[in-house]
């Protein structure tokens, strides 16, 4: 590009959109999600996982007022709005991700049916991540903020129905 010549996506950005920062507005974390699954026939197929829950907690700094945030994992996601924000530094919320929203989960030596030795309980890291979206006004001026966490699983092995019945029941084990 020669001197003097301004690229055309610089224009339409400085003209359109709302100046984005990010910054220190928006912390994320979250929980170990627990899930339970059956013993698979095949040690070489990937896990069926179900539902996750992941536990999030968001803590916020506006200059301001807080209009919005959004939490996101995958393809699940809610949004709170300035009444629900308001007087809040931070929130907490599940959200329920479907098993087929995050990536694939697969170890050929974890809860393979005819094989004892199989281990009983997987951890995943990075599993999936996390992300937030936070919108602060002042003085009819907004900002943006982000953050994302990565978040990881902890999946154990029913092999017998008793094992099925106890996750069922506990709390965070869905």
């Amino acid at each position: 590009m020669s001197p003097g010549r301004v690229p055309i996506l610089t224009i339409i950005i400085a003209g359109f959109v709302t100046p984005v920062r990010a910054d220190d507005g928006i912390v994320v974390a979250a929980r170990e999600a627990h899930s339970t699954v059956r013993p698979r026939d095949d040690g070489s197929r990937p896990i069926d996982l179900p539902v996750l829950e992941f536990a999030l907690r968001a803590v916020m700094r506006c200059a301001g007022e807080a209009t919005s945030l959004t939490l996101s994992v995958a393809d699940t996601f809610t949004t709170l709005d300035r009444d629900r924000l308001a007087g809040k530094r931070a929130t907490d919320l599940i959200l329920s991700v479907p098993g087929r929203q995050v990536a694939l989960a697969a170890s050929s030596r974890f809860c393979v049916a005819d094989d004892e030795e199989s281990a009983n309980e997987l951890l995943v890291p990075a599993l999936a991540t996390a992300h937030a979206s936070l919108q602060c006004e002042q003085d009819g001026e907004r900002s943006v903020h982000f953050a994302s966490a990565p978040l990881q699983a902890r999946i154990r092995c029913a092999r017998s129905q008793e094992e099925v019945q106890e996750s069922s029941d506990a709390p965070g084990d869905r």
